[in-house]
């Protein structure tokens, strides 16, 4: 695999790990983390000091981005504190296109490796829409839209 086909970015992982916060508040946070901006955000359980249940929250951004998300965790959270570290990111190069399940277009996320794809995902708020508006589950839709996507990879293969 050859760097030129992934792409590199340098971003900036942020910190904190939360023993007195209620996790509706953190839930609302990460979801205006995400709203603001940030590439990831999201908490992880753990045992702190004292044998203490908390939640580290975590943030990706944009070095550019850091000292507004930090200010953001500072103010809408107990914490008293954020660690920062810098981090190198490889991913795939990725498209959008599009699949049809009943009848209804889905927005499917290809992944690309060395400029042909390699795996497709299918939108789930887009599967989600679609399940409500047929009154379906959405695991029913969801499986619809993977195996269209399956088909969808094996005729660029073919092709």
């Amino acid at each position: 695999m050859g760097d030129n086909d992934l792409i590199h970015e340098e971003l900036d992982v942020l910190q904190s790990d939360i023993d007195d916060e209620s996790p509706q508040v953190l839930g609302v946070l990460i979801e205006r983390l995400l709203a603001e901006g940030a590439l990831d955000a999201h908490l992880t359980s753990l045992h702190m000091k004292r044998n203490r249940p908390g939640l580290r929250v975590e943030v990706l951004c944009h070095p550019t981005d850091r000292e507004r998300f930090i200010r953001l965790l500072l103010a809408e959270t107990s914490t008293l504190g954020v660690k920062a570290r810098r981090v190198e990111r490889y991913s795939l190069p990725r498209r959008f296109e599009e699949i049809q399940v009943r009848g209804k277009p889905i927005r499917i996320k290809v992944a690309l490796l060395d400029g042909a794809p390699l795996r497709a995902v299918p939108e789930f708020s887009e599967c989600q829409a679609l399940a409500e508006s047929l009154r379906l589950p959405v695991r029913q839709v969801l499986d619809e839209a993977r195996a269209e996507c399956a088909a969808w990879i094996a005729r660029q293969r073919t092709s």
